[in-house]
């Protein structure tokens, strides 16, 4: 890991580092890391692209606190964000949920496909109709009129529902990171 409070240009002719190299060792995780996010594959390898493209264009210009990986990951997390703020996602509880699982994984990124695995299996846990409406909602991105329609119930019952589920998935989560 390179570290120290050194340019990247610096950090790159003092350690006999190139540019090529660190894209290629690090783009294909970066790329698994930011599609979990964004959900596309496509829009994740722009996304790390432009960050590479940033590093490349400023190398002079950015001082390294911590390790030029942890920057790398860190880059990708917030370009993500900002993709997904440009979208306009109106959710908010959508939003959030994507925010705490970035902090989980940038905090521990070595966990991060376990966590995920936790995530998925905790809401297979969830009663049927819970699991429907939550997998709707936030894999198939459908609004809470739609899913009503969809199920024949009413919209208060989406809500209701998408409120419980969203508690007891919190609830989980707690339970299994303590």
């Amino acid at each position: 890991m390179l570290k120290g409070n050194n340019s990247l240009l610096r950090l790159f002719q003092k350690n006999d580092l190139n540019f090529e190299k660190l894209f290629i060792t690090q783009r294909d995780d970066l790329v698994k890391f930011a599609t979990r996010f964004v959900f596309e594959p496509a829009v994740a390898e722009d996304i790390v692209q432009g960050v590479f493209v940033y590093l490349l264009e400023n190398a002079e210009k950015i001082d390294f606190k911590k390790s030029v990986e942890t920057y790398l990951f860190g880059a990708v997390k917030n370009a993500c964000l900002n993709h997904l703020r440009d979208l306009k996602i109106k959710d908010k509880h959508q939003l959030l949920y994507i925010e705490a699982i970035l902090k989980l994984s940038e905090e521990n990124i070595s966990f991060e496909e376990e966590i995920i695995n936790e995530i998925a299996a905790i809401i297979k846990t969830l009663p049927p109709r819970m699991y429907e409406i939550i997998y709707r909602k936030y894999f198939l991105e459908m609004s809470v009129k739609e899913i009503a329609n969809d199920l024949s119930i009413s919209e208060n019952t989406v809500k209701v529902q998408l409120f419980k589920g969203r508690d007891a998935i919190r609830q989980l989560l707690n339970s299994v990171s303590n």
